[in-house]
């Protein structure tokens, strides 16, 4: 399947090759059809957890995965990092690399604008009765989405629009609060720890 987005500093069309994209295939197509207990297994929270160990905190993880095979494919660029890029030598140290931006990405002087909280790919759209938002390989209808018991939110956001700011791998980095305000609220959404890549998400919508 191809996946592009448009660059919106020159309007060209790109296409998007994801880390990972056959393990990806594989897990939501043969797995997912021939072994679901395996599928169900490998998406879930422990699995997820157990992933994120043996990738960022053992030395085995860089072993397998390797962050210099990881740093090619993505051509991340290295030279608007803080630190020296020699010292990025595991992928827990990439995904938390800082980089310079007050020079790379320096904000607007103008209160009233609203700048991105990360380099992201963005979707935005609309919180009418007809419209639905996909969050990690769901789709949910306003309602769902907010929560269905909270009535003062759903109220405030009503007719309201969105944006969704999708981070790939490479672009984990420096971020940033674009406005000015505090948290009021949070709650835990159920579900299977699915990928967010286009391929596992239209696999769950269309099975």
């Amino acid at each position: 399947m191809l996946h592009q987005y448009i660059e919106r500093e020159n309007n060209k069309v790109c296409t998007e090759r994801f880390y990972g994209d056959r393990t990806i295939k594989l897990l939501y197509s043969n797995v997912r059809e021939y072994a679901p207990f395996l599928f169900r297994a490998l998406t879930s929270a422990r699995i997820s957890r157990l992933l994120g160990f043996v990738n960022y905190e053992l030395f085995l993880g860089e072993k397998i995965f390797g962050h210099m095979d990881f740093l090619k494919a993505r051509n991340i660029n290295l030279h608007e990092c803080v630190d020296d890029p020699d010292s990025l030598n595991t992928l827990k140290k990439i995904f938390e690399r800082k980089i310079r931006y007050w020079e790379c990405r320096p904000m607007p002087g103008d209160h009233d604008v609203i700048v991105s909280p990360a380099d992201s790919r963005m979707i935005v759209g609309s919180f009418c009765e007809d419209s639905l938002l996909c969050v990690k390989g769901k789709f949910f209808d306003y309602e769902e989405m907010l929560g269905r018991d909270k009535k003062k939110w759903l109220k405030a956001f009503q007719n309201g629009d969105f944006a969704v700011f999708r981070l790939p791998p490479d672009k984990y980095h420096y971020n940033h609060t674009p406005v000015a305000g505090r948290i009021v609220d949070f709650y835990h959404m159920q579900g299977r720890y699915h990928s967010c890549n286009p391929n596992a998400v239209l696999s769950m919508a269309t099975p």
